[in-house]
């Protein structure tokens, strides 16, 4: 019997070869874009960042902007509380667990490259903690890779290379976050990773009552 093959991929858990990784391919970019479009304008604002990894968006974030991230990773939340101490709160918790932490309404719950690590139904289990943890008129941010009609073949097997085992359409990605939210957009966009564009959505759900 042939023993598996051992997946490099699994060295992104770790904190610091994550954080390389991310600036070696571009990610941060799109990352510190996504912040300065979607976070700073909302600043007086207190944020909830759902999988927030090692805290990288913490290093962005505008005077005004009460955080608290958390993720299914304490070597990640351990990281970015020794990097972020002070300027943050962070709390080891997966989707499914976030209302449990007790934690006071948010004017916007962020998921930044989360949905597509999510199955159908824990996408929705977070979409219900969304709901739960957002004033009224908040909204609900998302950004993933996708797939797309007209993508390159290198671009399409790249995004199939990703860690996430459910990278969707874009159209996809919608059609699940309006079974829990009445006022969902798309924003479809292209991110340089390395030598090749990336396609992404924005999904933007707003909690209406």
């Amino acid at each position: 019997m042939s023993l598996p093959l051992w997946d490099p991929r699994k060295l992104l858990e770790l904190p610091h070869v994550y954080n390389f990784f991310q600036r070696a391919v571009g990610a941060d970019n799109s990352r510190r874009q996504f912040v300065e479009k979607y976070i700073a304008p909302l600043a007086p604002a207190r944020i909830l960042e759902v999988g927030c990894g090692p805290g990288t968006n913490c290093q962005w974030l505008p005077d005004g902007i009460d955080y608290v991230g958390c993720d299914l990773s304490p070597e990640y939340i351990e990281y970015a509380k020794r990097r972020f101490a002070g300027r943050a709160e962070f709390y080891a918790a997966p989707v499914g667990d976030v209302t449990r932490l007790g934690l006071k309404p948010f004017d916007a719950v962020i998921a930044m490259a989360v949905l597509h690590h999510l199955n159908d139904s824990q996408v929705l289990t977070l979409c219900e903690e969304a709901r739960a943890l957002l004033v009224p008129g908040g909204i609900f941010v998302t950004g993933d890779p996708c797939f797309t009609s007209d993508q390159s073949s290198i671009a399409r097997f790249v995004t199939s290379c990703d860690r996430g085992r459910f990278v969707r359409y874009p159209e996809q990605y919608q059609a699940l976050l309006k079974r829990r939210f009445s006022q969902v957009r798309a924003e479809l966009k292209h991110n340089r990773l390395v030598v090749i564009m990336q396609a992404g959505v924005v999904m933007i759900a707003t909690r209406s009552e």
